[in-house]
């Protein structure tokens, strides 16, 4: 629990769903603001999940849960050649949103995720013969859309997940919720052992089937308001003269979301995002953080999987290319 609020109830919820081998790591399990363990309090940092790791070494665990301290998020870790390593938060997206679609019984469902999310669910989706869309970043927006959409007649949410491990299962909790995602992403790992395979053959599978998709993001801080202008410009600079290609891959197309919001429903209203359309290679996002001085940079990229490399040897190399994209970005605005 990351000394967070979370300890009893995803410990409860997964005993009563039939995991009774749940072992909490026992100096983050009571809830203490000071988060004496670890330097801040986010699964995603570096360093967070080292005593979970250290535990699951010792007790041969199957799979690492671990939320955030008020428990809305929901972090994975699982054993690789090379030690216990961290899912990605659009890894966990679409192994849940495969595993929701295979095993529901609901008419006509959807699945949505937000605009800085893995494009990678789509085809997951369209696979499946279910709707998807995209919204705005924040997961009020994921639930709006499916509210909206459901009360026209148009889809059945069941799932819904931003990058950020925010996810959302079924419409018990119309928010992002990380105990009920714990709960069904450990149904997913009992279904992997019973087929004798891991959660990393399943992500292999989905990678077989709908491509090798990686995500990497660059953050550029600039403080001050000398460091808000610089970022404004540079947003109007990438609408106004987009690049041809990017790192050698052609741009085949630019998106300005600032404008055009009268033909998008409200959970794509204007907002100051630019996309690149990589093609058949991916895409990239440019957009300033909404809380922080930050530009951040999205770059998701696809490639056929490789059957003479292993799927984490794959991973690798494409998200350095994906950095490389992402770092040319940031050099053609000045940044």
């Amino acid at each position: 629990p990351l000394h967070g609020v979370g300890g009893d109830f995803v410990t409860e919820a997964l005993q009563v769903s039939g995991y009774t081998d749940v072992r909490p790591v026992p100096l983050q399990y009571e809830p203490d603001g000071h988060f004496p363990t670890v330097s801040f309090p986010n699964p995603e940092e570096p360093g967070a999940l080292d005593l979970a790791s250290d535990l699951a070494a010792e007790g041969a665990a199957g799979l690492i849960i671990a939320n955030d301290p008020d428990t809305d998020r929901l972090a994975i870790s699982v054993e690789r050649s090379t030690g216990w390593q961290a899912l990605t938060g659009n890894q966990i997206g679409v192994l849940l949103g495969d595993y929701v679609l295979a095993t529901t019984k609901v008419d006509k469902p959807m699945v949505l995720n937000s605009i800085v999310s893995s494009p990678m669910l789509a085809s997951v989706a369209e696979a499946h013969g279910a709707r998807f869309e995209q919204t705005l970043t924040g997961f009020k927006w994921i639930w709006n859309a499916a509210l909206d959409i459901e009360e026209e007649g148009g889809g059945n949410f069941v799932f819904g997940y931003e990058e950020a491990l925010g996810y959302s299962v079924g419409p018990a909790v119309r928010d992002k919720d990380g105990i009920s995602a714990a709960v069904v992403f450990a149904d997913l790992a009992a279904a992997c052992a019973e087929r004798e395979e891991t959660v990393l053959d399943y992500l292999a599978d989905l990678y077989d089937r709908h491509g090798l998709w990686v995500s990497t993001q660059k953050s550029i801080v600039r403080p001050g308001s000398e460091g808000a202008a610089q970022i404004a410009a540079a947003m109007v600079r990438i609408a106004e003269s987009p690049p041809t290609e990017v790192a050698g891959i052609e741009v085949a197309a630019m998106t300005d979301y600032r404008l055009g919001a009268e033909d998008r429903p409200r959970y794509m209203a204007a907002t100051p995002l630019v996309e690149l359309d990589l093609g058949d290679r991916g895409r990239a996002l440019v957009r300033p953080s909404g809380t922080e001085p930050k530009l951040k940079i999205y770059v998701d990229l696809v490639a056929a999987r490789d059957p003479s490399q292993s799927a984490e040897e794959q991973e690798r190399q494409l998200v350095a290319e994906a950095d490389v994209v992402a770092e040319a970005i940031a050099g053609g605005l000045g940044l």
